[in-house]
């Protein structure tokens, strides 16, 4: 009897200590961010049983996988970091041309310049994809722009809630100087919680539209989930369609295959560059991230004048090496006649200009030579 107490006593206080740890964190670590109110939900057709849903049946990884995903990230023999100057700085701003220009500043992190308007999306300029400043993914080099040092923005899209498309630290540091903030369902009440006005925060569900200053903006169908540190699928996820001034972008934000490129496409198309998530991906969650095979598949459904990766060179976020979403893009994109911008981080391009395959080869101990 004495030793079942003793047990009883020692599971009570690992218990004590675990809700005390959560509180302490949900309460105390702002970045964790604010659940929004489940009956103001419960309204979205793709709300059900509490929980968000895609379009079409949709796995993540199971539990019952974490031990074999972890057993094969810590036996991998990958490059899975870059070399030390794998650093990037803003370049190439043309000022005087009136064409679009796009800057991708890391991850999925994207900066859309037209007319001296400025469209950011996914705005992750933080140093790690985690709620916590002293662990989880690290990012592999400062951004090529800061937060800090980002112009007035007109608008600001979020693709979803992941600690790796929205950052407490960058919205909290962009809050004075963006006009909109442009996020799918749920996901204002983290924004609002962070000191966000109530009236810069636009929430969307799919295929909602806003045009203002020459700037339409519309969210679209992505195939995804949603979720911080003690939540998941409470808030929405979107792709997203910019038009800047009769210049159309789709922006994929973070996704898996599925059929419903092409009805954006039909809706909302034709598009001069599609930007396309190609990294991340794993087996074992296959049905959320596309690989780059997959992304050309769903670029192969838009009638898209260009495809640009993102997604990838940022995070170590998979078991795959750094390098290889690009790698093979690139390989698939020649074998295939594919249109590809492949841009260094930092660089302002326009549509026109050419891809520079290969740029990222240098960064590589296992590529340089080649």
């Amino acid at each position: 009897m004495k030793i079942l107490i003793k047990i009883l006593k020692g599971l009570l206080i690992v218990v004590a200590f675990f809700l005390l740890g959560y509180y302490m964190v949900k309460y105390f670590v702002p970045s964790v961010g604010k659940a929004p109110n489940s009956k103001e939900m419960a309204s979205s057709p793709y709300y059900n049983k509490g929980k968000f849903v895609n379009v079409v049946p949709t796995k993540s990884a199971e539990f019952t996988q974490v031990p074999r995903i972890l057993r094969n990230y810590f036996k991998r023999d990958v490059e899975t970091n870059p070399t030390s100057d794998y650093v990037f700085t803003e370049n190439n701003k043309q000022e005087n041309d009136s064409t679009l220009q796009v800057n991708w500043l890391g991850h999925a992190a994207v900066l859309f310049y037209k007319n001296g308007k400025y469209v950011l999306a996914d705005p992750m300029l933080g140093e790690r994809a985690s709620p916590f400043t002293f662990m989880g993914p690290e990012r592999f080099s400062a951004p090529p722009i800061s937060a800090e040092d980002l112009p007035e923005l007109e608008a600001v899209v979020i693709s979803h809630d992941h600690y790796d498309h929205l950052d407490y630290e960058t919205i909290k540091k962009i809050t004075a100087k963006t006009k909109y903030f442009y996020v799918p369902t749920g996901v204002k009440a983290s924004l609002e919680y962070w000191g966000v006005p109530t009236e810069k925060i636009k929430e969307f569900s799919w295929w909602d539209t806003h045009t203002e200053n020459g700037i339409s903006i519309t969210a679209t169908p992505a195939r995804h989930f949603s979720g911080r540190l003690f939540s998941q699928n409470n808030t929405f996820w979107a792709s997203w369609v910019i038009e800047m001034e009769g210049e159309n972008i789709y922006f994929g934000g973070d996704t898996g295959i599925f059929d419903g490129f092409g009805e954006i496409d039909e809706k909302l198309g034709p598009f001069d560059l599609a930007i396309m998530p190609i990294g991340a991906y794993n087996d074992a969650w296959h049905d959320i991230h596309m690989d780059p095979i997959e992304a050309i598949e769903a670029f192969q459904q838009m009638r898209a004048k260009k495809i640009f990766p993102i997604h990838w060179g940022t995070f170590d976020l998979a078991l795959h090496s750094w390098y290889e979403p690009i790698l093979d893009l690139e390989n698939q994109a020649v074998e295939k006649e594919i249109p590809l911008l492949s841009i260094p981080q930092g660089k302002w391009f326009r549509l026109g200009d050419e891809s520079e395959n290969g740029w990222w080869k240098k960064y590589s101990g296992e590529m340089s030579n080649e």
